[in-house]
């Protein structure tokens, strides 16, 4: 690899975090040059890495052909939670019949549930684990991407219920060990009550990057 194409890759990577670990608040609109200045880089990897997280559905367009971050109405994200619901239930049934009978993930997935961001990431690996369980890389490519777009709203859903790592518990158990007909209920759930919720946690949002 190229010592550009090296920068290009480092600055992308800067410009996810910065957009995944919510440093810049929903409708916000990114200068390519202030980016540049702030983090040493000519504007053309960063205009690039700013094209690269718009195609991913990270970024939004903004006015004059900028880009901005995007926003989580109840609605977007309402959603949101419905579409990564509907792929993580489609990954499992592709497995196969047994999927039902079986235990999906007897292996289980790393866990760690002792801070808010390692609450997150244990949920993202959780369900990229059972992505995988598919034999569709499309599928684990759109769990993943719908996973990343989510990761914002899952630091703000720790906030609200103190029993988000609870629930990865009670994943982890059943995709070790019981049928996936289990499993697949348990995550209906988990994403009901999210849709459920979906003011609540957008307003809950919009209050903490006020505060």
């Amino acid at each position: 690899m190229s010592p550009g194409m090296r920068q290009g890759e480092k600055v992308y990577a800067d410009l996810k975090e910065a957009v995944l670990s919510g440093r810049h608040a929903p409708d916000t609109e990114l200068s390519i040059a202030a980016i540049a200045e702030d983090i040493g880089a000519t504007g053309s990897p960063v205009r690039d890495g700013l094209h690269r997280l718009f195609g991913e559905g990270l970024l939004q367009m903004g006015p004059h052909r900028g880009f901005r971050v995007p926003s989580w109405s109840a609605d977007a994200l309402r959603d949101c939670y419905t579409w990564h619901g509907h792929l993580v239930r489609m990954a499992i049934k592709t497995i196969g019949p047994k999927a039902l009978r079986e235990p999906v993930a007897p292996e289980g997935w790393l866990t760690d549930y002792s801070t808010p961001d390692r609450i997150v990431a244990t949920a993202e690996r959780m369900f990229l684990t059972l992505a995988n369980r598919s034999p569709s890389n499309e599928l684990v490519a759109a769990v993943a991407n719908a996973g990343e777009r989510l990761r914002t709203i899952r630091l703000v859903e720790t906030g609200r219920w103190s029993d988000c790592g609870d629930e990865l518990v009670s994943a982890n158990v059943l995709a070790r060990f019981e049928p996936g007909s289990r499993l697949l209920e348990a995550l209906w759930n988990y994403h009901r009550r999210r849709i459920r919720a979906a003011n609540m946690l957008s307003e809950a949002l919009k209050s903490r990057l006020k505060g």
